[in-house]
């Protein structure tokens, strides 16, 4: 499995002569898998890194992608409007995200591409989309496999398949071997809307990368969150404020800091710990500080886990 970031910024994009090496492009990865059927892209998040993701995937012949949200804030969303893929309709796109207030995938962009806040209006463009709203991330799982496609199924489905049937989970006509496929968990997160963690497993390789992006400092750390975090080889993880700056202007805005994901990984046992979500405000200086911070965090603990700044276009061995 390979994770390629293609936004690492929080709140809004930016571009300023203090913030080359992280990067200005708002929340997008490309998670790459043997367990992918051929020219079928799986993308997490529409920020504006998803502009240059989805003009690589036209050079390189992409026919299907899957995007999978975390939530529907601006800076999650925006680049969905200027992808080139949105506007080719030989390419199909399917959208899961959660649904909140009866809104999913289809109503977020509905509202998005609608005149005159946006020249091309969505029904313009829907007949290759396929939105699938998730009404309880925490009971769904998304199964992936190279030759039977893409599954929305119940946690209990799965569980039932995994113990009586390994060999036979049922995509449309076929069955496939569940060691073969990558199995995605999903669990909300303490954020202001409803916004989902993404865990992929990675059956064949045993890999597992987990994102937690839009995610605040909780005291304590629930068994549901450590179960969803457990053994990750990469856990990529929102840290957008300092300590200081957390306490005196920024808790309760829903986001993370350097010592609190320094603790959480220690505690789940991840081997990486990826920090993203780097506040606009924040050059590469403030950056390396709360990357300095976090490792400062973790040399105090007796877990070897490698901590890194994420940064637009790096890419990352699971």
């Amino acid at each position: 499995m390979k994770v390629s970031c293609f936004g690492t910024r929080g709140s809004t994009p930016i571009a300023r002569p203090d913030s080359i090496e992280f990067g200005g492009n708002t929340t997008c990865l490309l998670v790459e898998s043997e367990a992918l059927p051929a020219n079928h892209w799986l993308v997490v998040d529409a920020g504006t890194g998803i502009v240059p993701l989805g003009g690589i995937a036209l050079q390189q012949g992409v026919k299907e992608m899957t995007i999978l949200s975390t939530h529907w804030h601006h800076d999650h969303t925006q680049g969905a409007l200027l992808c080139p893929i949105t506007f080719f309709k030989d390419r199909q796109i399917n959208w899961y995200g959660p649904l909140e207030n009866g809104i999913g995938p289809k109503q977020v962009l509905e509202n998005l591409m609608k005149p005159p806040y946006f020249p091309v209006d969505f029904a313009e463009v829907a007949s290759h989309f396929k939105c699938k709203a998730i009404d309880h991330p925490g009971g769904k799982v998304i199964a992936i496999h190279p030759r039977g496609g893409i599954k929305l199924m119940t946690i209990e489905e799965l569980e039932r398949f995994e113990v009586a049937l390994p060999q036979q989970l049922p995509f449309g006509k076929s069955r496939q071997a569940i060691s073969e496929c990558l199995i995605i968990r999903m669990l909300k997160t303490n954020h202001l809307e409803r916004t989902v963690s993404y865990r992929f497993e990675e059956r064949s390789t045993g890999k597992v990368f987990v994102f937690l992006t839009d995610h605040e400092n909780t005291d304590g750390l629930p068994k549901s969150l450590c179960s969803h975090l457990k053994n990750a080889d990469l856990l990529i993880m929102d840290s957008q404020y300092s300590r200081q700056k957390y306490d005196n202007v920024t808790a309760g805005f829903g986001h993370g800091t350097p010592d609190y994901c320094a603790l959480v990984a220690q505690q789940v046992n991840a081997k990486r710990l990826g920090l993203t979500h780097h506040d606009p405000s924040s050059s590469d200086t403030d950056v390396k500080a709360i990357l300095d911070s976090a490792k400062k965090c973790l040399g105090l603990g007796d877990a070897k886990t490698e901590v890194f700044a994420c940064a637009d276009y790096m890419e990352l061995e699971v």
